[in-house]
């Protein structure tokens, strides 16, 4: 009974079904879920306390500082993943990322001016400007993986010529877009991110090699790797060490502090890799799937999430649990209610047409229990 009647929920919303479209893998979509996860826990926490006010002793403070030291280089990690094998169209990539970030500054704008109710009027035309040009502002995620799928576009004609030169492509564009001395519409954070995405892409490109490692030898690894990253993090957090909220973050910090810069980026890298772990260990496919269907619906949740943790109530713990539980299901809930029934909705304001899959991760998943 239940079964039946859930099935026609599904088929009456169109909800989407892991492993529907050929050549997904289960294993990338559930760190996909995974990173959306823990970006609306993250917001959540934010909603819950000011983190600029609290002290390192607060829990909620410990826990924040956790997620941002590797959720968002995650995320674009999966995005520079996907992407690999791609022939990459700019009027496609706009319409995906940058018309929903421009669709929803004005529904942002109003929450501000009259759910926050600000004690300055803050008008449209200056949140739109800042929304645009100010690093962080906004869903500042968009632009910035559209920008770095700009980056991409040239290194799949590159190797053509020869294999080799799409890595040394791909630092040489690093190192360029740092030394371009402007940090605004977005460029601060790609100079930051660019490299997880080129990480993706050199993972996907190299995954035959990676997957004749033995699974025993590599189960070995990720469990090392986790442990060693929840010490450093206890103990670089205990002395003061983890600025994961710190940007602009470029190459210049290389030269002025070397020791951050390559915390900042290691740290990251010890978290994506304990992350895929976390995936691995997973044992159930129910469990993998969870995680696996909420990478399905990655921008419903993201794009919507940041207006529905207003909706809460409570202090501290209570007020982040029902954050994460607003957050995600009243986002899924305008999408498949609302923006989805109609295709001109659904594409303004999630970057796809309802009949339309989201792109698809090539089956080189780095998850190999499937």
């Amino acid at each position: 009974m239940i079964r039946a009647s859930y099935r026609k929920v599904r088929d009456y919303l169109d909800l989407p079904r892991v492993g529907d479209v050929p050549g997904r893998n289960i294993g990338l979509d559930a760190l996909r879920g995974l990173a959306i996860l823990l970006v609306v826990l993250g917001h959540s926490i934010s909603n819950a306390v000011n983190l600029y006010q609290a002290t390192t002793y607060n829990p909620l403070y410990y826990v924040s500082s956790f997620i941002y030291t590797f959720h968002m280089p995650l995320f674009f990690l999966v995005s520079g993943y996907v992407l690999f094998g791609k022939r990459i169209r700019i009027s496609d990539r706009a319409i995906r990322l940058l018309l929903p970030f421009f669709a929803w500054i004005p529904f942002y704008w109003m929450v501000n001016r009259y759910v926050h109710h600000y004690p300055w009027p803050v008008k449209f035309l200056t949140t739109f400007k800042d929304t645009v040009l100010q690093p962080g502002a906004g869903l500042w995620f968009l632009p910035t993986l559209f920008l770095c799928s700009l980056l991409l576009i040239p290194v799949r004609h590159i190797e053509k010529r020869r294999g080799w030169l799409g890595e040394l492509y791909l630092l040489a564009a690093f190192v360029a877009v740092n030394l371009i001395p402007y940090d605004r519409l977005g460029l601060a954070q790609v100079k930051y991110f660019f490299p997880f995405v080129a990480a993706g892409y050199l993972i996907a490109k190299h995954w035959s090699a990676i997957a004749r490692i033995p699974e025993k030898i590599t189960d070995e690894v990720l469990l090392g790797v986790s442990a060693l990253f929840l010490l450093l993090f206890t103990v670089l957090y205990y002395y003061g060490r983890i600025y994961s909220l710190a940007l602009p973050f470029s190459i210049h910090d290389l030269f002025n502090g070397p020791a951050a810069y390559v915390l900042r980026y290691s740290m990251a890298g010890l978290g994506i890799v304990s992350s895929v772990a976390l995936i691995r260990s997973l044992k159930t496919s129910r469990a993998r799937k969870a995680f696996a269907w909420l990478g399905l619906v990655t921008m419903d949740i993201y794009v919507a999430h940041g207006i529905m943790l207003q909706v809460t109530i409570g202090s501290g713990w209570v007020k982040v649990f029902v954050s994460v539980l607003t957050g995600i299901f009243l986002s899924l809930a305008l999408s498949f209610l609302l923006l989805r029934r109609w295709w001109v909705s659904a594409e303004i304001f999630i970057g796809i047409k309802p009949d339309v899959k989201e792109e698809t991760p090539e089956a080189h998943p780095p998850d190999r229990q499937e």
